[in-house]
């Protein structure tokens, strides 16, 4: 009798798994959760109210920013290196604006090299805290369509993931699928914020960019003081604009931004097994340097309304949310599993 009970339960058993979802039917979100477009404020030259106002402020406001960076300017200024990488410490990315911002135009091709290598080598020691991995280019030259803005391109291209340009889009932002080819990632479009104008339409542009769904990637100068200046105020009121529609903005450094929208467009999520009531999945890329890419996918998937209990990868768990039938999450391609196990009661199915 008690071997009767014993196979019973078993075929019991073996008939629910066999109810787990075999297929997998998944989006990898356009945006980091989800969100409907982007933004990155960045800074160029290295100005001090850059780091004495315009930090403050994004910290205020949990944003983080870009700040390229020239070496020589800020050794002119009255900034410590310190404070530049305590600025990365914070989560702020630190970006190559070239060794003495030349107009790359009109020096040779060596010299430009010279310039983006040197900047890096310089940089890297003197801010420890991360590694310069985009470049914006001196007077946004690189970023045109001519001949020598494209041999600029190649050449500073094995130094950086991405490079930004200036205004070289009739739209302030950049289209989702901005990036048909790689060399894309190497003439981002960027609004300069320089005139009364440009400031005052800052709220229009974000709207835009959330109308299309992209990515609005502003570029600063002085804040308070310095050149190109905007008022700290004036600054301060465009936080206030993003504050405002955060819940649709995925607010992040440049190097963030170009990670996952490289990452998104070569990723594949693959389900390598079905056992029981667990998946075994496989998140992978096609990106040949993944220590340049660590920036987490957001992943949705949908359970047909089987609830999961645990998400685990190397052994740890990790965050998950579940409404109704869709699970997201967030993950970093890589070579480990990803093992979802789902809670062992079949989903209840409403009446008609």
């Amino acid at each position: 009798m008690r071997l009767f009970f014993s196979v019973v339960g078993c075929f019991v058993s073996f008939a629910s798994l066999a109810q787990v979802p075999a297929q997998l039917n998944y989006t990898i979100a356009p945006w980091f959760h989800n969100r409907q477009a982007a933004v990155s404020l960045t800074f160029d030259d290295g100005i001090p109210g850059q780091y004495s106002i315009a930090v403050p402020l994004l910290d205020k406001f949990g944003f983080k920013g870009t700040f390229f960076t020239v070496v020589a300017i800020v050794n002119n200024q009255r900034i410590s290196w310190e404070d530049i990488n305590e600025t990365a410490l914070k989560g702020h990315e630190i970006g190559n604006h070239a060794l003495t911002h030349p107009h790359f135009i009109k020096i040779p091709l060596d010299a430009v090299r010279r310039e983006v290598a040197d900047a890096s080598k310089h940089m890297n020691m003197l801010v420890p805290a991360q590694q310069m991995i985009t470049l914006a280019y001196p007077y946004g030259e690189g970023g045109g369509y001519s001949a020598k803005d494209q041999a600029i391109r190649k050449t500073i291209a094995p130094y950086f993931i991405a490079a930004r340009a200036t205004q070289n889009k009739l739209q302030p932002y950049n289209a989702y699928n901005f990036a048909k080819t790689n060399e894309d990632y190497y003439m981002i479009n960027s609004q300069m914020i320089t005139d009364a104008e440009t400031m005052n339409n800052f709220g229009k542009y974000i709207d835009e960019t959330i109308a299309a769904g992209g990515w609005f990637c502003p570029t600063y100068h002085g804040i308070e003081n310095g050149w190109i200046i905007t008022p700290g105020k004036v600054f301060e009121k465009h936080l206030k604009e993003l504050d405002k529609r955060k819940a649709s903005l995925w607010i992040a450094p440049f190097k963030n931004v170009i990670q996952y929208h490289k990452e998104r467009n070569s990723a594949k999520l693959k389900l390598v097994e079905s056992e029981g009531w667990r998946w075994k999945l496989s998140l992978t890329d096609t990106l040949s340097n993944r220590k340049n890419f660590d920036q987490p996918l957001t992943i949705n998937i949908n359970t047909n309304g089987y609830s999961v209990y645990r998400i685990l990868r190397k052994g740890r768990k990790m965050p998950f949310k579940q409404t109704a039938n869709m699970l997201l999450f967030d993950a970093v391609p890589g070579p480990e599993y990803i093992t979802i196990d789902f809670v062992r009661v079949k989903p209840v199915k409403s009446a008609k």
